[in-house]
């Protein structure tokens, strides 16, 4: 077994923590910093690399047409911005990476790269930024579009995006502030230069006008289509997965380095890692109640899972019949979430069938005592040749706790997890292994 990173996957967002476990609200209020500082700073003692808040801009109403499900669940809705979020979780921590995410899809890049830059000096190299494209119709109209464009349009739009972003971070030159007091001289004009970008998407003058950057932040990106893989190939440091077959995850792994060394760059400056839901348990009765419990198909546990693949879909899986085989489907939103959702389960599988089978596989889910977690972590690791896992979950108290609190040694008496991140900031802590 190897040193793995490891991190925190916020996939409820600055959003609902809590909701349904008997620990709701007592002690924190999911709407302000306070919790999510709490998080961060366990992170960091946990010797995690980075803390990623996912985001969305919608109220989903896929599922069956309309908001109930989600909204009586707290799923995916209501949530914050996380950009504000940022400054309360550095003031909170001193060397975990902080990544909040934004859409290359709405934000433009003038305003991302502004406002990113403005928050890597408050992180002095701890900031990351996690790219997503946003293929929800209802987010687009959200933003005076009828629908949102194609699907590998949405990459090419994305890579200009990142492109305009990086040009507009290096308009500046790192020695351009002189603060010559002497001479008179704050800047220096030659080495600050506009980047006159024309292309099909974007039209940007530039230069930006915040300070030069010494690190740019790190980039996170999740494509698991073939654009996907090319544009996290080509562009990113870190690439976020779903956790599957052993198989899936290494095949995938292996695509996605050589994409990048394609494109010229030295595959292990990426980091894969791997999504998973640790559940840690006492003793094997616990482990086959929790086991039992997540098994039973209940309406609620069908529409539980139903909403979710619906809205990162767009599919309504509302309208099928649970006891017939699903038709062949195709998805201008995330074309991931259904391949993985579709292919958990023989080809012509009934919709219960595939709910069925994933609620015993447990999903992303990995549950048992804190050295079988552990164990099957290293055992995947060596199995995969990845890079590292990311824990998801909520961040009320009660589960950050429980979680982590008997899996860290547990982790570390394997040599899978570090015992304290170095001072360099993000990227150096990425690259120490």
């Amino acid at each position: 077994m190897a040193l793995q990173h490891f991190g925190w996957f916020l996939g409820a967002g600055f959003g609902v923590q809590g909701w349904g476990d008997p620990t709701y609200g007592i002690g924190y209020d999911w709407k302000k910093p306070r919790v999510y500082q709490d998080a961060a700073a366990r992170f960091e003692a946990s010797g995690f690399d980075l803390f990623i808040i996912e985001d969305g801009v919608t109220v989903p109403d896929t599922y069956g047409g309309t908001a109930e499900v989600n909204l009586a669940n707290a799923r995916f809705v209501p949530k914050h911005d996380p950009l504000p979020l940022v400054p309360y979780l550095l003031a909170a921590t001193s060397k975990l990476g902080i990544v909040p995410t934004l859409s290359a899809s709405f934000y433009e890049p003038f305003t991302a790269a502004r406002l990113l830059a403005t928050l890597q000096h408050f992180a002095e190299g701890r900031l990351g930024f996690n790219v997503v494209t946003s293929g929800s119709d209802i987010a687009a109209q959200n933003y005076g579009l009828d629908k949102q464009i194609d699907h590998d349009r949405r990459y090419d739009r994305a890579e200009e995006w990142v492109q305009v972003v990086r040009a507009l971070w290096r308009s500046w030159d790192a020695d351009a502030i002189l603060e010559d007091a002497a001479g008179g001289v704050f800047a220096d004009f030659t080495k600050v230069r506009t980047i006159d970008h024309k292309g099909e998407f974007f039209q940007v003058r530039g230069p930006l006008n915040t300070a030069p950057l010494a690190e740019e932040p790190v980039m996170v990106q999740a494509g698991a289509s073939g654009k996907g893989q090319d544009f996290a190939g080509r562009n990113s440091d870190v690439i976020l997965q779903l956790a599957s077959t052993p198989e899936r995850m290494k095949a995938y792994r292996e695509s996605v380095r050589s994409v990048a060394a394609s494109f010229g760059r030295d595959a292990d400056d990426i980091k894969v890692l791997f999504v998973v839901q640790p559940i840690v348990t006492a003793n094997a009765a616990e482990t086959a109640d929790v086991r039992g419990h997540r098994a039973e198909l209940t309406q609620a546990a069908i529409d539980e899972a139903l909403q979710g693949v619906s809205y990162l879909s767009g599919v309504d899986f509302k309208k099928f019949d649970l006891d017939a085989p699903l038709p062949e489907l195709t998805t201008n939103s995330n074309q991931g979430t259904l391949d993985n959702f579709v292919k958990s389960a023989p080809a012509g599988s009934t919709l219960r069938e595939i709910l069925q089978l994933r609620a015993n596989k447990d999903g992303l889910a990995v549950i048992g005592t804190a050295d079988e977690i552990a164990d099957h972590l290293g055992s995947l690791a060596d199995e995969v040749g990845g890079d590292g896992f990311l824990f998801t979950g909520q961040v009320h108290p009660a589960n950050v706790h429980r979680t982590l609190d008997p899996l860290v040694p547990a982790l570390r008496r394997r040599g899978l997890l570090r015992t304290e991140l170095g001072d360099g900031g993000l990227r150096s802590n990425l690259l120490d292994f």
